[in-house]
């Protein structure tokens, strides 16, 4: 299992930050988008896309950064 990042600027809201989790080579299991600025955090257990385009145009991030913030992002969902 490894986990990639995407950042783009969001207008009046700040960076996002798209994060998958990945299997293989590029087959997305779960990805999330998170906005610091906003401090919104969106999972999709079921990703609507399911395999990774370029993924040597993502950076790696740490599986407890992916998986703290799944946990919080459920949480809320929930709430």
């Amino acid at each position: 299992m490894k986990y990639l990042e995407t950042s783009q600027i969001i207008p009046s809201k700040g960076m996002s930050y798209t994060m998958y989790e990945i299997e293989g080579e590029d087959q997305i299991l779960r990805m999330l988008t998170y906005i610091p600025d906003t401090d919104e955090i969106h999972v999709y257990p079921k990703p609507p896309v399911k395999k990774l385009y370029k993924p040597e145009l993502c950076k790696p991030v740490e599986d407890l950064v992916f998986t703290e913030l799944w946990k919080l992002g459920e949480e809320r969902k929930k709430g």
